[in-house]
């Protein structure tokens, strides 16, 4: 018997079960690793996972921003990966967090 495709198929209703492991982490029958992104760091340090950040600025801030990495020959993350790292050892001192 040939298949017709006049009507999509009605979507099956998850169990209470897949609800319940979806919510708890996925759909509990994904098995496959997620591939992680790798960048070098700095030398020394190998390799580590990162993540992404995403925000808004007012369009003025980024030309600005942008204007003056590319006039001087630096590049817009490297510059913001430093700033969070000297923002980080501030915070973390004022909140008395050592780092080893």
């Amino acid at each position: 018997m040939a298949k017709t495709f006049k009507q999509a198929p009605a979507a099956r209703k998850p169990s209470p079960d897949a609800i319940t492991a979806f919510e708890a982490g996925g759909p509990g029958t994904d098995r496959t690793a997620t591939p992680q992104t790798h960048i070098p760091t700095k030398a020394g340090q190998g390799s580590a996972s990162t993540k992404r950040l995403s925000l808004d600025l007012p369009a003025a801030t980024h030309q600005r921003f942008k204007t003056a990495c590319s006039a001087t020959g630096r590049k817009m993350v490297g510059e913001i990966e430093a700033f969070i790292e000297r923002r980080t050892a501030e915070l973390e001192t004022e909140a008395g967090i050592t780092r080893k």
